[in-house]
């Protein structure tokens, strides 16, 4: 898969999304649409009596359950939402009236970006978490996100303490640490100083648009990739082996 996907939460009238597999990371998670069931609630139907009423006033819960496409996998997600009414212009420029659906909880989540199969674990299980959370709020996934980064640098070793001015031990902000880990690898610190930045809006609360969160995936992405996928750096290391072990073995 790319480094990440873009994953929108809207589709209309039905369904017709298709995200990669979490479990086998080969096929795609496929809505059945003999699930696909919407409701609208009691107070929604209700409010069709009212003599101001319109169409946009409706409200819609759905759900539907998604398939992965490669057989001998079949992993199973269950997808469920908000939706309403809205109007647009059909292909005759005439108005008509469509539903709109947007997802609020999407389980097991697809992943949204590649990781590296040597990832370690927690750094993983945070990345995972934030795929989740993006159904529910950018916000919250950034801040995830932020937690990922800073479990991969506790996996490199980088400090989470020094000593101020005064001599007293104090706790690095993520920022000071990655100054930190820029003494040793400028190049990687650097691109994650923009993750830190969209992690912080989430974490203090602020709204993070969709492209800034899949654009910190895509470069924490490469950044994994690079840390934990160096093929260059597996090849040197294994050609340096074979001729260590040649020349251990030669009389």
């Amino acid at each position: 898969m790319p480094l990440a996907i873009t994953a929108p939460k809207n589709f209309s009238d039905y369904p017709d999304f298709e995200y990669p597999c979490p479990e086998c990371n080969i096929g795609f998670l496929v809505p059945d649409r003999s699930t696909f069931k919407k409701i609208e609630p009691p107070y929604s139907e209700s409010a069709h009596g009212h003599e101001a009423w319109d169409p946009g006033w409706i409200t819609f819960r759905f759900t539907v359950t998604c398939v992965c496409n490669k057989k001998d996998c079949g992993e199973v997600a269950f997808v469920s939402g908000k939706g309403g009414v809205d109007q647009r212009y059909g292909y005759d420029r005439h108005p008509e009236y469509y539903e709109h659906f947007t997802i609020q909880s999407f389980f097991p989540s697809p992943r949204l970006c590649y990781i590296p199969p040597e990832t370690p674990s927690e750094v993983e299980n945070l990345l995972e978490r934030s795929f989740a959370l993006y159904w529910v709020e950018a916000s919250a996934a950034a801040n995830s996100l932020r937690a990922s980064l800073e479990a991969l640098l506790d996996e490199l070793n980088v400090p989470t303490h020094e000593r101020n001015k005064r001599g007293e031990t104090v706790r690095m902000s993520l920022h000071r640490r990655l100054d930190v880990w820029a003494d040793t690898n400028k190049d990687h610190a650097d691109l994650c100083y923009a993750l830190k930045e969209v992690g912080n809006l989430g974490s203090h609360g602020d709204v993070v648009k969709p492209k800034h969160y899949f654009g910190s995936l895509e470069i924490y992405s490469y950044v994994l990739k690079e840390l934990f996928e160096n093929n260059a750096q597996k090849m040197k290391e294994l050609a340096k082996n074979i001729q260590d072990d040649i020349k251990t073995k030669k009389p």
